[in-house]
């Protein structure tokens, strides 16, 4: 027996905690005026200032989260996959109902929010003289037609998703990657590298996101290739080391994130992911209820805290007067909220979907 198999449970918590700083880093987006702003009119004061700053800037990576959803995805994908022998009609039906029932749900609350507070809760949010995010908001809310919500059903990433949940734009890539996985899943290690190579260079070329995303994709099946055919044991040994390797690469995502560029900091999460799956096969032993509970609802929270958060803004803003705030309270309660409310949504939406698709599976 692979001595890794029981722990890869385990990398359930990887997409729960990801998902928890996407929300963090668009909270900040919805509600927070910015470190640059913050910086130049408040300034850092003290300890604690510089501390809350820092910590602050540390939730600067919620894209590279995603990377890291694309990475585990394919790995995760190719151990059921390997696991189970599904047909290929079984797994299109299993994947499409997994990606599509929560998704459908999430687009007609996204929908209903962004009617329900621009034009019954809170109208001061609908402007475009403020910010980045109320002029995109204004834009998404003057778009909404059923052409935009036929563009978002298929993940066309042209102007704003219906209901302005531009988490969406990651869900494409999924879906790109299902397609291409009966081909994925005849190459060896060798050849899966060749693609990552292909698809970079085609990426190079046309600039195009749709083959730079595809390389993230297919390093999770290296990774999977390597854990299952040549990993015998964890990189580095101590697992106090190991904990402090985990945190300076995290600290490296945020920073080359803000100083170098977004690609660089893609690369560094490339890396960090390695070192991340590494630490949880071989030291995690024991099972923690809390953040397996934050990966199962992970999907959900990711499809549903931007209406959430809208939802909460327009109260906030309603009864302070304000639509951007310096304090990070606002930004924090959202958080709090976001997680709260998707926990009812995951048990109505996404709990039945799974419940069907273990029956589906057996």
């Amino acid at each position: 027996m692979n001595p890794i198999l029981p722990n890869i449970k385990y990398l359930h918590i990887v997409r729960g905690l990801a998902a928890l700083l996407v929300v963090v880093f668009h909270a900040k987006y919805v509600f927070w005026v910015g470190g640059t702003v913050y910086n130049k009119e408040i300034g850092l004061h003290g300890f604690g200032g510089y501390a809350l700053f820092a910590a602050d800037m540390l939730s600067s990576c919620g894209k590279e989260c995603v990377v890291v959803f694309f990475i585990l995805s394919a790995f995760v994908i190719k151990h059921s996959f390997s696991g189970h022998h599904y047909t290929w009609t079984n797994f299109y039906k299993i994947r499409l109902i997994r990606i599509y029932w929560p998704f459908l749900c999430s687009m007609v609350l996204s929908i209903a929010m962004l009617v329900i507070c621009i034009k019954y809760i809170n109208p001061q949010i609908y402007t475009s003289s403020l910010r980045e995010y109320n002029t995109r908001l204004s834009d998404a809310y003057n778009d909404l037609s059923i052409g935009q919500v036929v563009k978002t059903i298929f993940f066309i990433d042209k102007g704003e998703y219906a209901g302005f949940n531009y988490a969406y734009w990651s869900l494409g890539h999924e879906l790109i990657f299902y397609i291409l996985f009966p081909i994925y899943n005849k190459l060896n290690k060798y050849t899966t590298l060749l693609a990552a190579v292909i698809f970079a260079t085609l990426f190079l070329i046309t600039g195009w996101t749709i083959f730079y995303y595809q390389v993230f994709f297919a390093a999770g099946l290296l990774l999977y290739h390597y854990f299952f055919n040549h990993s015998k044991g964890a990189v580095i040994k101590n697992k106090t080391l190991y904990l402090v390797i985990l945190a300076g690469f995290f600290v490296a995502v945020n920073v080359s994130n803000k100083m170098v560029s977004e690609k660089c900091s893609d690369m560094v999460t490339l890396i960090f992911s390695f070192f991340i799956f590494d630490y949880i096969l071989y030291f995690i032993k024991k099972k923690n209820n809390l953040l397996m509970k934050l990966g199962d609802i992970s999907y959900s929270l990711y499809l549903n805290h931007l209406p959430i958060l809208l939802l909460t803004y327009s109260i906030i803003t309603l009864y302070t007067g304000s639509l951007v705030f310096y304090s990070r309270i606002p930004y924090y309660s959202g958080v709090i909220i976001a997680v709260l409310l998707t926990i009812p949504l995951y048990m109505i939406t996404e709990k039945p979907s799974v419940a069907y698709l273990k029956k589906l599976r057996k």
